[in-house]
């Protein structure tokens, strides 16, 4: 006689999972039904024959710019994508070296409580607010024209968006490591030094990466309101509608940026 084995049952969604995907589905439904408003409301809304006729105007010539490219331009376009890679790079430096401390100013476990790390919470929040053109159209009215002004304004942003990830990573380390270094008689610099810092010091470095690859693309457009870099030759074109010598500069810009993405991500892939 075969003794019948109770059939094998699926275990029950746990809460939090079931509470998260109700989440989940809750913020789709608003994204797409605000989506939906925002596209009902525009006015006017884009005709296939106004598309049309603007791509006809500005896409098709810059096509066929990129089949001829004006290779005369290729130097000035080389020497100015070199100094938007210098700004990038100097910006970016800018920004990390006074991203680090305020990292530790805005990170709630290391000053103990959310209140007292709430001004540098909020700091690096209003730096994040203004993008990196305002910036650069207020310090090229103060500096004057030139790569200065692209430097300081990558420079401030990137201390907004550096601070913020800098204090999630401090904010998730392992406080395993800190406490043993307590019972062992250390005080807090030795859990600093020892503990925080070289825990946090790689996921730093990938972040700071990642940024030149943002602050490169941003020297790129920051030449268009007179901060240096490329963007100030590619505007000179734009405005008489030099479209083969606009391709050409559009090719440097996207050859340069796709070595610099891929060198970037491969040493990200090593760091963490």
């Amino acid at each position: 006689m075969s003794i019948k084995r109770p059939a094998d049952t699926i275990p029950a969604t746990p809460p939090s999972v079931r509470r998260g995907n109700v989440f989940i589905g809750g913020a789709a439904l608003l994204v797409l039904a605000l989506t939906i408003f925002f596209l009902v409301t525009l006015d006017p809304l884009p005709t296939w024959a106004r598309l049309q006729s603007g791509f006809e105007r500005s896409g098709l010539p810059l096509l066929r710019g990129f089949v001829n490219p004006n290779w005369d331009v290729f130097p000035l376009a080389r020497n100015a994508m070199i100094e938007t890679v210098f700004m990038a790079v100097i910006g970016t430096t800018i920004g990390a070296v006074l991203a680090f401390p305020m990292a530790f100013l805005a990170a709630n476990n290391l000053l103990g409580s959310r209140l007292l790390a709430f001004p540098g919470k909020t700091f690096l929040v209003g730096i994040r607010t203004f993008p990196e053109i305002l910036f650069a159209i207020i310090l090229v009215a103060a500096t004057g024209p030139g790569p200065i002004a692209g430097i300081l304004a990558m420079g401030i942003n990137s201390v907004g968006f550096l601070g913020k990830v800098f204090s999630d990573v401090v904010e998730g380390i392992d406080a395993g490591p800190s406490e043993a270094i307590r019972a062992a008689g250390g005080n807090g610099l030795h859990v600093f030094f020892y503990s925080v810092v070289p825990q946090v010091l790689p996921e730093f470095a990938s972040y700071v990466l990642y940024r030149f690859e943002i602050n490169l693309r941003a020297a790129s457009v920051l030449g268009l309101v007179g901060a240096g870099g490329i963007g100030a030759v590619l505007i000179q074109r734009l405005q008489f509608r030099r479209w083969t010598e606009i391709s050409m500069i559009m090719i440097v810009i996207v050859v340069v940026i796709i070595v610099v993405d891929t060198l970037s991500s491969r040493v990200r892939r090593r760091l963490v």
